[in-house]
């Protein structure tokens, strides 16, 4: 076998082997509508949102016990997370500091979703996407992104 070809084997297990360990960047941060010193100016895909978000991440992946996929009312597909003690801790501290202001979703470094915080969120949580819902892949990519146990 070739060195290059082993060498792509094993970045593809490398890979495979921290999306089943949760250990996909997956990070939630304070953001704010409007410009923050120190804060990094994002765009969520499709232009949908701007933010400022925190250079300090509150949680990651290692603050969810599991998430899987719900259907909302409308039918739209949606992400029930249910955090760990911890994280249920952090994001309630996150999201009262945060009231009627968004918190940025990061997967891989990149803003996927700044929803608004309209009340405390506590052990577990909906990702419905907002207005235009989560498409498919960012779905698939929340999954992934959780720690799954």
């Amino acid at each position: 076998m070739s060195r290059k070809r082993s060498s792509l084997i094993g970045l593809i297990v490398i890979m495979m082997a921290s999306v089943v360990t949760g250990q996909v960047p997956l990070e939630i941060r304070a953001a704010s509508a409007v410009e923050t010193a120190g804060w990094r100016h994002m765009r969520t895909p499709g232009d949908r949102a701007s933010v400022w978000v925190s250079p300090t991440s509150q949680l990651s992946s290692a603050d969810i016990a599991r998430a899987e996929v719900r259907t909302l009312a409308n039918g739209d597909p949606a992400v029930a997370v249910v955090f760990t003690d911890d994280g249920a801790r952090k994001i309630a501290a996150l999201s009262d500091a945060q009231m009627s202001k968004p918190i940025a979703i990061l997967l891989d470094g990149r803003l996927v979703w700044a929803p608004i915080v309209r009340s405390t969120i506590g052990k577990e949580a909906l990702l419905s996407g907002g207005p235009g819902g989560l498409t498919p892949a960012e779905i698939q990519r929340l999954l992934a992104s959780f720690k799954m146990r």
